[in-house]
């Protein structure tokens, strides 16, 4: 049986979205960080992308903080003592 190797994501999306916040210096736009998310995965849009942050942020993992009407940001939580210390070494 042939597995076609496109349908499965070598990344997990969550993994991406730290990795994205920690090259953007723990901070970046709702709206930014889902541009950046749709290069790697095709199928990502907003509805999905909340989802993920509410789960992240009830982790706490991320903030996420109302800027505007329709802007949010999200801040990576330098606080969260089940990360890694390089992680937020990176950041600080």
């Amino acid at each position: 049986m042939i597995i076609e190797s496109h349908r499965w994501n070598q990344k997990p999306v969550v993994n991406s979205i730290l990795d994205i916040l920690i090259k953007n210096k723990g901070e970046i736009l709702d709206k930014r960080m889902e541009e950046l998310l749709k290069k790697e995965f095709p199928f990502i849009n907003m509805l999905l992308l909340e989802e993920i942050l509410m789960k992240l942020e009830s982790m706490a993992i991320i903030n996420v903080f109302r800027v505007s009407k329709s802007k949010k940001m999200i801040v990576f939580n330098k606080r969260n003592h089940e990360l890694r210390d390089e992680l937020i070494e990176d950041l600080t």
